[in-house]
């Protein structure tokens, strides 16, 4: 490789690392002396809008995930996790394949965009199922159907109201969206199982606010509630999860975390409360704000030039001081901005870098039952129109017209067919596969890989 060749780096392949890409893979990766390269874990980027409808069976998850590979042309792309930085050498430390090897990437831009994980408190991530990336809406729903099809068979009253029992932690756009859609899902599915069909299914969402998205006044969230409560949906506000164990779920008052609430027997507790900072963010030896990197409003690291962050993972002042929401909507225009910046200090053209400002439009959530709720540009708007709206928008949002036109034909499908009740995923069929024996092998030739 020439020496002079400049080597821009992105460390993630989320909205706001893609959308950096996808500018840079347009402009400056198109010069022979520059080399553009995205490293992720995953060789494919996630439209997490519609995740909850890949949980719930109404989307297949081929259809909101787009190949990394076909929608960059000139980038280079890595399959690999970076996890270490070296700053005095300017490279990064990434490890890949099932071995765990090595390699270090040098880079002379560098963008950190590394993205969030869920939260989970102490204690509950042994059992806990999440609802942030595309395998935890693939194990959630074979985790339903399993459910399902244990309480067929269980004679024992009582553990069949537990596994028929699902508890959903989060009362923001995850926890809201999850429960709507996976309580569609399984009352859609449950005629088909002649003795479950007797018993009623339990579905609580637990929120420690006093009102459901938060993100939308209080009114939609009042609006939200009610809706879902009359879907059947236990809505318990003002409360938070103190511990799952498996079958028991305890509760305490938001309150007073001292005052515990009637334990719920269930076997299912599904936890969107919350994001948490990538273990590469928190190796980071720099100032910042609830787990993230603090930048400047053009997105660049302070004291260390050439280096630059966006998304989940920075922390990016507006012009009141304030930092920018974790939404997708502000980590794809963060990402298209810093990769104008990024062009603009590669090409030593510093009044072309130029800081970060975004004014949300509006907001839309789906709550089930084809209703949803929207604010946009200030009107509010509620029930089946501002879910279609949600459809409308995301629809046109979702990259690649062949992603378009497969979630417009599965969405048309879905309207004219029943749900299939297909549990593609087992403990027998990951046995089947061996693939609980090659991550033993793997994790014997390589402890590093032992993870929990």
């Amino acid at each position: 490789m020439p020496l002079q060749t400049k080597r821009i780096v992105i460390l993630g392949g989320g909205f706001g690392g893609m959308y950096a890409a996808l500018y840079l893979d347009r402009t400056v990766a198109r010069d022979p002396g520059v080399q553009v390269t995205l490293i992720d874990p995953q060789n494919f980027a996630l439209f997490t809008p519609m995740l909850h409808e890949v949980a719930s069976g109404t989307l297949d998850p081929s259809s909101i995930v787009v190949p990394t590979r076909q929608a960059l042309r000139r980038v280079e792309y890595l399959e690999a996790e970076a996890t270490g930085i070296d700053f005095a050498t300017r490279t990064v430390k990434i490890v890949y394949g099932v071995e765990g090897r090595t390699s270090a990437i040098p880079f002379d831009q560098l963008l950190i965009a590394a993205g969030s994980q869920t939260r989970f408190p102490p204690g509950l991530r042994r059992y806990s199922l999440g609802m942030k990336t595309i395998y935890d809406a693939l194990i959630l729903r074979n985790w339903l159907i399993g459910m399902l099809e244990r309480a067929e068979i269980e004679d024992d009253p009582e553990q069949r109201r537990a596994l028929l029992t699902f508890v959903v932690a989060g009362g923001g756009f995850s926890g809201v969206e999850t429960v709507g859609a996976i309580n569609d899902f399984l009352h859609d599915v449950v005629p088909r199982y002649r003795r479950v069909s007797r018993e009623p299914l339990s579905l609580a969402l637990v929120s420690p606010g006093e009102y459901l998205l938060p993100e939308f006044d209080r009114e939609l969230g009042r609006y939200t509630e009610a809706r879902l409560r009359e879907a059947g949906i236990d809505v318990r506000l003002g409360t938070k999860v103190a511990g799952f164990d498996g079958r028991l779920v305890s509760l305490h008052d938001e309150k007073d975390s001292r005052s515990l609430l009637p334990v719920l027997s269930a076997r299912t507790l599904i936890w969107t409360a919350g994001i948490t900072p990538s273990p590469l963010i928190e190796s980071l030896p720099f100032p910042k704000d609830r787990g993230r990197i603090v930048v400047t409003e053009t997105m660049a690291l302070p004291g260390q030039e050439g280096v630059w962050a966006c998304g989940d993972c920075a922390a990016i002042p507006d012009e009141t001081g304030k930092f920018y929401p974790t939404t997708a909507q502000h980590a794809i225009r963060q990402g298209t901005q810093v990769g104008r910046n990024i062009a603009a200090a590669l090409r030593a053209n510093a009044e072309k870098v130029r800081p970060f400002r975004y004014k949300m439009l509006g907001q839309l959530a789906a709550i089930g039952h084809r209703r949803g709720v929207a604010s946009i540009l200030g009107l509010r708007f509620s029930g089946f129109f501002a879910w279609f709206l949600w459809r409308g928008a995301y629809l046109i949002k979702l990259p690649t017209l062949s992603k378009k036109l497969r979630v417009a034909l599965e969405w048309m499908l879905d309207l004219c067919f029943e749900r299939d009740t297909v549990q593609l995923l087992t403990i027998q069929s990951v046995r089947s596969g061996r693939l609980e024996e090659l991550l033993d092998s793997s994790i014997e030739s390589n402890p590093q890989l032992k993870v929990g």
